[in-house]
């Protein structure tokens, strides 16, 4: 099958060829000829969203400790991409501004992953991705916002309810319908859960259907006959060679 780069999506970035949630990351999805790309958002001990999947510092900077108890001003002296490679030790985590301002400079549609542990303070997260959102050049129309967290998709259904929603299930469970009013795009599942008849009822409902984080396209090359609208993938490269 023929897979053209809208129906890919650089998952934290383009993670496989660059440290995953960083500028030069993201940068490489338009150079591939996506038009998607999906980040993960969580807040700093001083209340400003970044760009950043773990919990803890430790797998992705030379930091140690949680993320949320770190100011910006101490976090952006850390090195996030040493541990990738050598090559990108001046890569720093970014902001949730900067992000959208180079997705609007590279005209990507973005998916904003609201992530939230335990500890999280939900409301205080959605309410300051709210707020950059508001402050930046980017369309809303081009921002997709997605989480694992029913209370965080809950927030943005009743607060800022014209941005696009995305619910992500590991497996999608059997009264996902019950749900139905958190999504107003999309339903994303991992892809070794899906099943055919999962996959044609979610279609059926009018929404769209994207899988994480396939990074060989032999895995899920039976998926797109289930009605499978984008793969997050890692490495896109391995879907567009020899297209």
């Amino acid at each position: 099958m023929k897979i053209s780069p809208q129906q890919l999506c650089g998952h934290r970035g383009v993670a496989a060829h660059a440290p995953e949630n960083t500028l030069t990351s993201i940068s490489l999805v338009r150079e591939m000829g996506l038009s998607w790309v999906e980040v993960d958002v969580q807040l700093t001990q001083d209340g400003i969203p970044v760009v950043f999947h773990d919990h803890n510092l430790l797998r992705c900077t030379n930091g140690v400790g949680a993320l949320k108890d770190i100011p910006l001003v101490d976090l952006q002296q850390l090195d996030a991409g040493g541990h990738f490679s050598p090559t990108f030790g001046h890569e720093t985590v970014p902001t949730l501004a900067a992000v959208l301002d180079q997705a609007h400079r590279d005209a990507l549609h973005i998916n904003l992953e609201i992530k939230t542990y335990p500890d999280s303070d939900i409301p205080a997260l959605c309410r300051a991705i709210f707020t950059c959102l508001s402050a930046s050049p980017i369309s809303v129309d081009n921002v997709l916002i997605s989480s694992f967290s029913l209370e965080a998709l809950a927030v943005v259904r009743d607060e800022m309810p014209e941005l696009a929603r995305a619910i992500l299930w590991d497996v999608i469970p059997g009264n996902w319908h019950e749900f139905r009013d958190l999504a107003t795009f999309s339903i994303h599942c991992n892809y070794r859960y899906l099943t055919r008849e999962k996959a044609k009822a979610v279609k059926a409902s009018g929404l769209a259907l994207k899988c994480y984080t396939p990074n060989e396209p032999t895995e899920v090359e039976a998926l797109w006959a289930w009605g499978v609208d984008m793969m997050i993938t890692d490495d896109p490269g391995k879907y567009l060679a020899n297209q």
